[in-house]
């Protein structure tokens, strides 16, 4: 890691526990749920554009994605797991982070599958590597 990174990751580290100290539970997610939906929307999202309306279309992207065993459908569920940290901020840093951290994430992959299907849908984060777990796993009730 270099320099810079190692700076911008104890930065994000430091500004997560100010957030944990300074803010209320609902502020913090909220602003993490924002971050998500803006990093979404820098580029990621025009995928989901792409796919609007083909689920399955969108499907088999994130397959590519994240490795054809770790997208399923069950129904009006899609369980989604990430083998490895995909935020390229905090992905090869520091191992554990505020729970809040990942609130990001879940917002991330709520705009996506929205984007795809035109209307809201609910993302519950399960694990996360950033808070200790084996992997990233998300279910998506559409």
């Amino acid at each position: 890691m270099t320099e810079k990174e190692k700076f911008a990751q104890d930065w994000i580290k430091t500004l997560m526990s100010n957030m944990d100290r300074q803010l209320d539970e609902g502020t913090r997610i909220r602003l993490m749920e924002l971050s998500g939906r803006a990093c979404a929307r820098q580029g990621a999202v025009n995928t989901a554009k792409a796919c609007k309306g083909d689920l399955d279309k969108f499907l088999a992207a994130m397959k590519k994605w994240v490795g054809g065993n770790n997208v399923r459908r069950d129904g009006n569920k899609i369980h989604l797991v990430y083998s490895k940290c995909l935020c390229p901020l905090v992905q090869s840093g520091t191992e554990k982070l505020s729970d809040t951290y990942c609130n990001c994430s879940r917002e991330w992959v709520k705009e996506m599958y929205e984007t795809v299907l035109g209307k809201p849908v609910d993302v519950q984060l399960t694990e996360s590597i950033k808070r200790g777990g084996k992997a990233c796993r998300f279910i998506v009730r559409i």
